[in-house]
Protein backbone atom coordinates (compact mmCIF):
# COMPACT_ATOMS: atom_id res chain seq x y z
CA UNK A 1 0.00 0.00 0.00
CA UNK A 2 1.26 3.56 -0.81
CA UNK A 3 -0.78 6.64 0.13
CA UNK A 4 0.32 10.35 -0.70
CA UNK A 5 -1.02 13.09 1.12
CA UNK A 6 -0.56 16.98 1.01
CA UNK A 7 -2.51 19.65 3.18
CA UNK A 8 -2.23 23.65 4.08
CA UNK A 9 -3.95 25.21 7.00
CA UNK A 10 -4.07 28.11 8.80
CA UNK A 11 -4.77 28.62 12.56
CA UNK A 12 -4.97 31.41 14.80
CA UNK A 13 -4.14 31.87 18.39
CA UNK A 14 -5.46 34.84 20.63
CA UNK A 15 -4.01 36.28 24.05
CA UNK A 16 -6.69 34.92 26.48
CA UNK A 17 -5.78 37.73 29.22
CA UNK A 18 -5.62 40.69 26.78
CA UNK A 19 -7.38 42.26 24.53
CA UNK A 20 -7.23 45.63 22.57
CA UNK A 21 -9.63 47.56 25.05
CA UNK A 22 -8.63 48.32 28.74
CA UNK A 23 -10.13 45.82 31.15
CA UNK A 24 -10.10 46.46 34.80
CA UNK A 25 -11.32 44.96 38.11
CA UNK A 26 -13.10 47.31 40.81
CA UNK A 27 -13.27 46.62 44.53
CA UNK A 28 -15.21 47.73 47.41
CA UNK A 29 -12.88 49.85 49.65
CA UNK A 30 -14.48 51.35 52.97
CA UNK A 31 -10.82 53.71 53.06
CA UNK A 32 -12.86 55.98 50.41
CA UNK A 33 -16.25 55.05 51.19
CA UNK A 34 -17.11 53.89 47.56
CA UNK A 35 -15.22 51.65 44.64
CA UNK A 36 -11.81 51.60 43.24
CA UNK A 37 -10.47 50.42 40.35
CA UNK A 38 -7.46 48.31 39.41
CA UNK A 39 -6.82 48.18 36.13
CA UNK A 40 -5.27 44.36 35.07
CA UNK A 41 -4.76 45.14 31.24
CA UNK A 42 -4.15 48.84 29.41
CA UNK A 43 -5.83 49.15 26.06
CA UNK A 44 -3.80 47.58 23.21
CA UNK A 45 -5.66 48.60 19.62
CA UNK A 46 -2.81 47.22 17.88
CA UNK A 47 -3.12 43.60 19.39
CA UNK A 48 -3.88 40.70 16.80
CA UNK A 49 -3.94 37.28 16.03
CA UNK A 50 -0.81 34.88 16.30
CA UNK A 51 -1.35 33.21 13.14
CA UNK A 52 0.17 29.97 11.47
CA UNK A 53 0.84 28.79 8.15
CA UNK A 54 1.48 25.08 7.68
CA UNK A 55 2.05 22.98 4.82
CA UNK A 56 2.74 19.00 5.08
CA UNK A 57 3.60 16.41 2.35
CA UNK A 58 3.27 13.00 3.73
CA UNK A 59 3.49 9.12 2.46
CA UNK A 60 1.73 6.52 4.13
CA UNK A 61 3.40 2.83 3.50
CA UNK A 62 2.73 -1.22 4.12
CA UNK A 63 5.02 -3.93 3.03
CA UNK A 64 4.87 -7.62 3.44
CA UNK A 65 1.56 -8.09 3.73
CA UNK A 66 0.88 -5.28 6.64
CA UNK A 67 4.18 -6.88 8.20
CA UNK A 68 5.96 -3.48 8.21
CA UNK A 69 4.27 -0.09 7.93
CA UNK A 70 4.86 3.15 8.65
CA UNK A 71 4.80 7.05 7.38
CA UNK A 72 7.26 9.55 6.81
CA UNK A 73 5.77 13.62 6.87
CA UNK A 74 7.75 16.54 5.78
CA UNK A 75 6.49 20.22 6.87
CA UNK A 76 6.87 23.83 7.54
CA UNK A 77 5.35 25.81 9.76
CA UNK A 78 5.65 29.78 9.37
CA UNK A 79 3.91 32.12 12.80
CA UNK A 80 3.61 35.91 12.38
CA UNK A 81 2.55 38.21 15.34
CA UNK A 82 3.53 35.53 17.87
CA UNK A 83 2.36 36.84 21.36
CA UNK A 84 4.75 37.53 23.85
CA UNK A 85 4.76 39.68 27.48
CA UNK A 86 6.46 43.16 28.08
CA UNK A 87 7.42 44.57 30.95
CA UNK A 88 5.09 47.36 31.92
CA UNK A 89 5.87 51.01 31.68
CA UNK A 90 6.51 52.88 35.70
CA UNK A 91 5.62 55.57 34.51
CA UNK A 92 2.11 55.10 32.92
CA UNK A 93 0.80 54.31 36.44
CA UNK A 94 -1.22 51.55 35.84
CA UNK A 95 -1.68 48.52 38.46
CA UNK A 96 -0.27 45.56 35.66
CA UNK A 97 2.98 43.99 35.90
CA UNK A 98 3.14 42.91 31.96
CA UNK A 99 1.75 43.69 28.58
CA UNK A 100 0.86 41.28 26.09
CA UNK A 101 1.59 42.19 22.65
CA UNK A 102 2.68 40.83 19.07
CA UNK A 103 6.84 40.52 18.85
CA UNK A 104 7.99 39.23 15.32
CA UNK A 105 7.54 36.07 13.52
CA UNK A 106 8.93 32.19 13.81
CA UNK A 107 9.69 29.39 11.36
CA UNK A 108 9.73 25.59 11.92
CA UNK A 109 10.78 22.88 9.41
CA UNK A 110 10.73 19.33 10.52
CA UNK A 111 10.57 15.92 9.53
CA UNK A 112 8.59 12.40 11.32
CA UNK A 113 9.00 9.21 10.76
CA UNK A 114 7.13 6.51 11.99
CA UNK A 115 7.47 3.08 11.28
CA UNK A 116 5.40 -0.57 12.72
CA UNK A 117 7.37 -4.00 11.99
CA UNK A 118 5.81 -7.31 13.02
CA UNK A 119 9.60 -8.88 13.18
CA UNK A 120 8.11 -12.62 14.38
CA UNK A 121 5.08 -14.06 14.50
CA UNK A 122 4.49 -18.30 15.43
CA UNK A 123 2.08 -19.81 17.18
CA UNK A 124 3.59 -19.17 20.71
CA UNK A 125 5.61 -16.28 20.32
CA UNK A 126 5.48 -12.66 19.10
CA UNK A 127 7.67 -9.60 18.75
CA UNK A 128 6.38 -6.03 17.67
CA UNK A 129 8.41 -2.88 18.07
CA UNK A 130 7.50 0.32 16.93
CA UNK A 131 10.21 3.83 15.92
CA UNK A 132 9.38 7.14 15.71
CA UNK A 133 11.65 9.55 14.96
CA UNK A 134 11.31 13.61 14.67
CA UNK A 135 13.64 16.24 14.29
CA UNK A 136 12.51 20.03 14.09
CA UNK A 137 14.47 23.14 13.38
CA UNK A 138 12.78 26.42 14.60
CA UNK A 139 14.16 30.02 14.06
CA UNK A 140 13.00 33.43 14.56
CA UNK A 141 12.90 35.64 11.17
CA UNK A 142 11.34 38.60 12.76
CA UNK A 143 11.68 40.64 16.13
CA UNK A 144 9.46 43.77 16.71
CA UNK A 145 11.18 44.46 20.69
CA UNK A 146 14.47 43.83 21.69
CA UNK A 147 15.37 43.34 25.44
CA UNK A 148 16.12 46.54 27.19
CA UNK A 149 18.38 45.33 29.81
CA UNK A 150 20.58 42.43 30.07
CA UNK A 151 18.72 40.61 33.03
CA UNK A 152 15.75 40.11 30.66
CA UNK A 153 17.22 38.36 27.93
CA UNK A 154 19.01 36.23 30.20
CA UNK A 155 16.18 35.17 32.22
CA UNK A 156 12.64 35.78 30.34
CA UNK A 157 14.54 34.81 26.51
CA UNK A 158 11.10 33.96 25.17
CA UNK A 159 9.89 37.27 25.58
CA UNK A 160 12.74 38.54 23.99
CA UNK A 161 13.86 36.19 21.17
CA UNK A 162 16.51 37.14 18.97
CA UNK A 163 16.44 37.25 14.93
CA UNK A 164 18.08 34.34 13.43
CA UNK A 165 18.15 32.06 17.01
CA UNK A 166 15.54 29.56 18.46
CA UNK A 167 12.91 30.80 20.01
CA UNK A 168 13.48 29.06 22.74
CA UNK A 169 16.65 29.86 23.45
CA UNK A 170 19.01 29.83 25.89
CA UNK A 171 21.41 32.78 26.73
CA UNK A 172 24.69 33.03 28.69
CA UNK A 173 27.76 34.88 29.14
CA UNK A 174 31.65 33.55 27.34
CA UNK A 175 32.95 32.06 30.17
CA UNK A 176 36.74 33.56 30.62
CA UNK A 177 37.87 31.80 33.74
CA UNK A 178 39.36 33.12 36.98
CA UNK A 179 41.53 35.88 37.78
CA UNK A 180 44.26 35.13 39.94
CA UNK A 181 42.06 37.16 43.32
CA UNK A 182 39.62 33.91 42.51
CA UNK A 183 36.80 35.97 41.39
CA UNK A 184 34.66 35.21 37.69
CA UNK A 185 35.70 36.77 34.40
CA UNK A 186 33.60 36.64 30.93
CA UNK A 187 35.26 37.82 27.60
CA UNK A 188 33.94 40.37 26.05
CA UNK A 189 32.71 41.48 22.31
CA UNK A 190 36.23 42.29 21.69
CA UNK A 191 37.80 38.94 23.14
CA UNK A 192 38.91 40.76 26.83
CA UNK A 193 38.58 38.65 29.50
CA UNK A 194 36.30 41.20 31.91
CA UNK A 195 35.27 41.53 35.61
CA UNK A 196 32.60 43.97 35.75
CA UNK A 197 31.20 44.83 31.83
CA UNK A 198 28.14 42.64 32.70
CA UNK A 199 25.61 44.34 31.63
CA UNK A 200 26.67 44.92 28.16
CA UNK A 201 23.91 43.48 25.79
CA UNK A 202 26.94 42.54 23.36
CA UNK A 203 28.46 40.49 25.89
CA UNK A 204 25.25 37.78 25.92
CA UNK A 205 25.62 35.08 23.29
CA UNK A 206 23.16 32.39 22.04
CA UNK A 207 24.39 28.82 23.71
CA UNK A 208 21.56 26.77 22.34
CA UNK A 209 17.69 25.81 22.29
CA UNK A 210 16.03 24.37 25.43
CA UNK A 211 14.00 21.99 23.03
CA UNK A 212 15.12 19.01 21.50
CA UNK A 213 16.16 18.93 17.74
CA UNK A 214 15.40 15.02 17.19
CA UNK A 215 13.13 13.12 19.58
CA UNK A 216 11.82 9.99 19.49
CA UNK A 217 10.96 6.69 20.32
CA UNK A 218 11.32 2.85 20.53
CA UNK A 219 8.72 0.46 21.14
CA UNK A 220 9.06 -3.48 21.52
CA UNK A 221 6.47 -5.67 22.85
CA UNK A 222 6.96 -9.78 23.54
CA UNK A 223 4.38 -12.29 23.45
CA UNK A 224 4.55 -15.71 24.94
CA UNK A 225 1.61 -17.86 25.19
CA UNK A 226 -0.31 -16.42 28.11
CA UNK A 227 2.86 -13.46 28.84
CA UNK A 228 2.92 -10.51 27.72
CA UNK A 229 6.26 -7.62 27.74
CA UNK A 230 6.85 -4.39 26.48
CA UNK A 231 9.35 -2.05 26.83
CA UNK A 232 9.19 1.91 25.83
CA UNK A 233 12.71 3.93 25.44
CA UNK A 234 12.15 7.55 24.51
CA UNK A 235 14.76 10.05 23.38
CA UNK A 236 15.77 13.44 22.89
CA UNK A 237 18.81 15.27 22.07
CA UNK A 238 20.21 18.68 20.40
CA UNK A 239 18.79 20.60 23.29
CA UNK A 240 20.63 22.40 25.74
CA UNK A 241 19.33 23.00 29.75
CA UNK A 242 20.61 25.87 32.55
CA UNK A 243 22.26 23.96 35.64
CA UNK A 244 20.89 25.26 38.31
CA UNK A 245 22.80 22.82 40.75
CA UNK A 246 26.18 24.97 41.18
CA UNK A 247 27.94 25.97 44.23
CA UNK A 248 26.57 29.37 46.12
CA UNK A 249 30.00 31.74 46.41
CA UNK A 250 28.14 34.03 48.36
CA UNK A 251 27.89 33.85 52.35
CA UNK A 252 28.65 37.79 52.68
CA UNK A 253 24.93 39.21 51.22
CA UNK A 254 24.68 41.50 53.96
CA UNK A 255 20.97 41.41 53.39
CA UNK A 256 20.69 37.75 53.62
CA UNK A 257 20.62 35.87 57.02
CA UNK A 258 24.14 34.48 57.18
CA UNK A 259 23.29 31.02 57.33
CA UNK A 260 24.79 28.51 55.16
CA UNK A 261 22.52 26.93 52.91
CA UNK A 262 22.31 23.86 50.97
CA UNK A 263 24.98 24.26 48.17
CA UNK A 264 26.96 21.89 45.32
CA UNK A 265 29.41 19.75 46.81
CA UNK A 266 31.39 21.64 43.81
CA UNK A 267 32.12 24.10 46.33
CA UNK A 268 34.80 22.07 47.68
CA UNK A 269 36.92 22.38 44.79
CA UNK A 270 36.31 26.43 44.91
CA UNK A 271 39.44 28.49 44.65
CA UNK A 272 41.29 29.10 47.64
CA UNK A 273 44.79 30.37 46.98
CA UNK A 274 46.68 31.98 44.14
CA UNK A 275 47.34 29.40 41.33
CA UNK A 276 43.98 27.70 42.04
CA UNK A 277 42.66 29.57 39.34
CA UNK A 278 44.54 27.18 37.07
CA UNK A 279 42.90 24.17 37.70
CA UNK A 280 39.02 25.06 39.17
CA UNK A 281 36.24 27.44 37.67
CA UNK A 282 34.67 27.66 41.20
CA UNK A 283 34.68 31.10 42.73
CA UNK A 284 36.40 31.62 45.87
CA UNK A 285 33.68 31.91 48.57
CA UNK A 286 33.35 35.04 50.64
CA UNK A 287 32.30 35.13 54.40
CA UNK A 288 30.70 37.42 56.63
CA UNK A 289 34.52 38.48 57.13
CA UNK A 290 34.81 40.07 53.24
CA UNK A 291 31.34 41.87 53.37
CA UNK A 292 33.34 44.96 51.69
CA UNK A 293 34.05 43.00 48.97
CA UNK A 294 30.95 41.83 48.52
CA UNK A 295 28.60 42.82 45.03
CA UNK A 296 26.23 41.33 42.94
CA UNK A 297 28.13 41.07 39.18
CA UNK A 298 30.19 38.05 40.69
CA UNK A 299 26.64 35.85 41.11
CA UNK A 300 25.34 37.13 37.66
CA UNK A 301 28.40 36.37 35.76
CA UNK A 302 29.17 32.90 37.60
CA UNK A 303 25.26 32.09 37.63
CA UNK A 304 24.65 32.46 33.80
CA UNK A 305 28.52 31.47 32.50
CA UNK A 306 28.03 28.86 29.42
CA UNK A 307 30.00 26.43 31.77
CA UNK A 308 27.08 25.67 33.08
CA UNK A 309 25.00 25.34 29.95
CA UNK A 310 24.45 21.94 29.48
CA UNK A 311 23.61 19.35 27.00
CA UNK A 312 20.40 17.70 27.32
CA UNK A 313 20.56 14.74 25.49
CA UNK A 314 19.08 11.77 27.01
CA UNK A 315 17.44 8.17 26.57
CA UNK A 316 15.17 7.33 29.68
CA UNK A 317 13.65 4.11 30.36
CA UNK A 318 10.02 5.11 29.79
CA UNK A 319 8.18 1.88 31.14
CA UNK A 320 8.14 -1.83 31.46
CA UNK A 321 5.48 -3.81 31.64
CA UNK A 322 4.71 -7.19 32.41
CA UNK A 323 1.26 -9.29 32.27
CA UNK A 324 0.14 -12.61 32.51
CA UNK A 325 -3.33 -13.64 31.50
CA UNK A 326 -4.87 -16.64 33.21
CA UNK A 327 -6.38 -18.91 30.94
CA UNK A 328 -9.59 -19.08 29.74
CA UNK A 329 -10.47 -22.38 31.51
CA UNK A 330 -9.53 -20.75 34.74
CA UNK A 331 -11.63 -17.95 34.08
CA UNK A 332 -14.56 -20.02 33.11
CA UNK A 333 -14.36 -21.59 36.45
CA UNK A 334 -14.95 -18.62 38.71
CA UNK A 335 -17.38 -17.01 36.15
CA UNK A 336 -14.79 -15.12 34.76
CA UNK A 337 -14.44 -13.72 30.80
CA UNK A 338 -11.05 -12.56 31.20
CA UNK A 339 -8.16 -12.07 34.07
CA UNK A 340 -5.03 -10.15 33.51
CA UNK A 341 -1.76 -9.53 35.95
CA UNK A 342 0.10 -7.00 35.33
CA UNK A 343 2.87 -5.37 37.06
CA UNK A 344 4.21 -1.99 35.52
CA UNK A 345 7.32 0.37 36.25
CA UNK A 346 7.60 3.84 34.89
CA UNK A 347 10.19 6.06 34.72
CA UNK A 348 12.83 3.18 35.67
CA UNK A 349 16.19 4.89 34.66
CA UNK A 350 17.61 8.24 32.36
CA UNK A 351 20.79 8.19 30.76
CA UNK A 352 22.21 11.33 30.19
CA UNK A 353 24.98 12.17 27.65
CA UNK A 354 26.14 14.65 30.14
CA UNK A 355 26.91 13.22 33.41
CA UNK A 356 26.24 16.71 35.15
CA UNK A 357 22.04 17.15 33.24
CA UNK A 358 21.33 13.62 35.12
CA UNK A 359 20.05 15.44 37.96
CA UNK A 360 18.04 18.42 36.17
CA UNK A 361 16.46 15.91 33.71
CA UNK A 362 14.92 13.61 36.86
CA UNK A 363 17.40 11.39 36.99
CA UNK A 364 17.26 11.10 40.64
CA UNK A 365 13.81 10.48 40.95
CA UNK A 366 12.64 6.86 42.55
CA UNK A 367 11.15 5.13 39.81
CA UNK A 368 7.32 4.19 40.21
CA UNK A 369 5.95 0.62 40.57
CA UNK A 370 2.26 -0.50 39.37
CA UNK A 371 0.83 -3.46 40.20
CA UNK A 372 -2.68 -4.80 39.51
CA UNK A 373 -5.36 -7.56 38.93
CA UNK A 374 -7.83 -6.89 35.93
CA UNK A 375 -10.98 -8.59 35.60
CA UNK A 376 -13.53 -8.75 33.29
CA UNK A 377 -17.55 -10.21 33.98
Amino acid sequence: MLKLRTSFGIGGNIAKDAAPYLTANYYTSSLVGGTYGNISSPPNPNLRWEKTTTINAGIDFSLLNNRLSGSVDVYKKKSDDLLANQMGVPTEGFGYNTLTFNNGAMENKGVELNLQGEILASKDFNWNAGFLFAYNKNKVTQINVEAPVYFLQLDYPQSYPVKGNSFNGIYSYKWAGLNDQGEPQIYDIDGEKTSADYTNMDNIHYSGTTVPKYSGSFMNSFSYKNFDLSILLLYAGGHKLRNTNISQINMADPYSSGIVSVTSKDIRNRWKQAGDENKTDVPRLLFSGNSSEFNYYRESIYNNADIHVLDASHIKIHNISLAYHLPLKWCDRVKLNRARIQFNVENLKIFAFEKKAEYMLGAKERPTFVGGVYLSF
